[in-house]
């Protein structure tokens, strides 16, 4: 099978996953936009096609409790991300069926507070004790303060004579 014929394949695939809106290829990247995608049938399909889970991202949305979250997939040739948005902060859990999917879960848990029900094994990875997953998301969605770059002394104008020894 030709390169070209094995992605038409691998798009069309994509594009038949219930959720997906459109497959774009960039610099042989592919990226999957699918507000409304079926999480299980997209990994059902990878793995059909013998594509791997390589990780999960998410951004959380300021405001509204939802996240945009990225399903990142690793074949021999390129890498497929389908980008979806939770609904009522929750997605379903593939950690049943895609080992590679609990920690990325229990971590999106504990910092966005995004449910993914289903999960064999929802309890915090890295949130503390005693720290609702409110309070990590409410920081993640902060912007960042940017701190000024310290100047060192030796940057400065006056230092422009050499160091003698």
């Amino acid at each position: 099978m030709s390169a070209d014929s094995s992605l038409r394949r691998l798009t069309e695939a994509l594009q038949a996953i219930p959720g997906v809106r459109s497959v774009t290829d960039d610099n042989g990247a592919l990226w999957a936009d699918a507000p409304l995608l079926d999480v299980e049938a997209m990994a059902a399909t990878m793995a059909d096609l013998g594509i791997r889970l390589g990780t999960v991202t998410a951004i959380p949305h300021a405001g509204d409790g939802e996240a945009t979250v990225i399903y990142h997939y690793i074949d021999e040739h390129r890498v497929i991300s389908v980008k979806t948005c939770t609904r009522n902060g929750a997605l379903p859990s593939l950690a049943p069926t895609v080992r590679a999917a609990s920690w990325a879960e229990r971590e999106i848990r504990d910092l966005f507070a995004v449910e993914f029900p289903g999960h064999p094994n929802p309890v915090p990875l890295i949130r503390p004790d005693g720290i609702d997953t409110a309070t990590l998301r409410e920081a993640m969605c902060r912007p960042a303060a940017v701190a000024r770059k310290p100047v060192s002394p030796l940057a400065s104008p006056q230092s422009s004579n050499p160091v003698r020894s």
